[in-house]
């Protein structure tokens, strides 16, 4: 039976997992999901060991009831990576899908949003008008929280795939430890929930959405020289098995809103990404897409992630969000298995004004 939610804050509130012997912190995060939501669920209801944990995150389902393609949104995977998460808020609270099914995570790595920004510090809660009034957007840390991993950073870090990672800390970013491990850390075990996700709904594509420093020259600091930053933002990575999908996606979003992007072949000697770790022990073609997020830029003093001028959030969210559509366009034509949505924002209108305009 189909059920609708409407303008319904959301209060999560989760507790850690009694093997550290502590409570954890409550996280407050605001989601108002829109009248496409059919279904919601958790993410231990695919793998039970992470219920009731920090780590037991949101996932709305949006279903037609008519045959389709399934595609998966991923927004959150790093907490400091805001367009990701917005996009993932912004389809949750308008879309209405008319073919297949859409299943979209906003905060996947719910831990990492309880931790403040540990790379340049920037303000963990947001102020936007949305369409019902004042609301917060959450900024969190890159990594999950060390009191809900379950043990403690390792010297060294080898992920599932075997990869050595010299920093242990790389342990807690859910982006280093695809595919997972059902009995890993809890991290590990997010990433094994995620894919079982994938692998019991028959996702067909789906999107890891990030952000990247932003493209621009610095001028020398104390701690940069002048130089250029790197080149992740404006990229498409794909697995092998998805780059006529998103060779077709590029071009069709090039000619729609004026962006160009970079498309990169999943490199297979970096292993516990979720590009091609996805793609590797799934039936679904894997996506991750980089946005310029002036959040990440460690030369500047103040990184505006909301408003900035070259890159506000709204052209961010823009550029997720009209990508993914390209993506199912560009799958539907493969395959011939269509993802039908409506009311999802056009990049032109997010740009015409404020980000609060697409959210409840």
């Amino acid at each position: 039976m189909k059920r609708t939610f409407t303008h319904i804050a959301l209060l999560v509130l989760v507790t850690l997992l009694p093997t550290t012997g502590a409570w954890c912190k409550e996280i407050q995060l605001d989601i108002r999901p829109g009248e496409g939501v059919t279904q919601q669920k958790k993410i231990s209801d695919y793998f039970a060991s992470l219920k009731g944990s920090n780590l037991d995150t949101d996932v709305f389902i949006l279903d037609s009831g008519k045959p389709g393609a399934t595609g998966l949104m991923i927004g959150g995977t790093h907490g400091n990576e805001l367009a990701g998460t917005v996009a993932a808020l912004v389809t949750v609270e308008n879309v209405v899908v008319k073919k297949g099914r859409l299943i979209v995570i906003p905060y996947t790595n719910l831990s990492a949003q309880s931790m403040p920004d540990t790379r340049n510090a920037i303000a963990q809660k947001h102020l936007v008008q949305s369409r019902s009034g004042e609301r917060y957007l959450n900024y969190g840390d890159r990594r999950t929280d060390p009191a809900d991993q379950g043990s403690e950073d390792p010297d060294v870090y080898i992920n599932p795939g075997g990869y050595v990672l010299k920093n242990g800390a790389e342990s807690r970013n859910l982006n280093r430890t695809w595919p997972g491990k059902a009995d890993g850390t809890r991290t590990e075990q997010l990433s094994h929930a995620l894919i079982e996700l994938i692998k019991q709904e028959q996702v067909d594509f789906n999107l890891d959405m990030h952000e990247a420093d932003t493209p621009e020259k610095y001028t020398v600091n104390d701690n940069y020289d002048t130089g250029v930053n790197r080149r992740l933002a404006y990229t498409l990575v794909s697995h092998p098995d998805g780059l006529e999908v998103a060779a077709f996606a590029l071009l069709d979003m090039e000619a729609d809103t004026g962006i160009s992007m970079k498309l990169e072949e999943s490199n297979r000697k970096y292993r516990g990404l979720s590009h091609l770790e996805i793609g590797n022990h799934t039936q679904s073609l894997s996506f991750l897409s980089e946005s310029p997020n002036p959040g990440q830029d460690r030369w500047r003093d103040d990184g505006d992630v909301i408003t900035d001028a070259k890159y506000p959030l709204t052209h961010r969210v823009g550029m997720h969000l009209r990508l993914f559509k390209a993506l199912a366009d560009a799958y539907a034509t493969e395959t011939g298995k269509a993802l039908v949505m409506e009311n999802l924002p056009e990049y032109k209108d997010l740009m015409a004004g404020d980000i609060g305009r697409f959210l409840n």
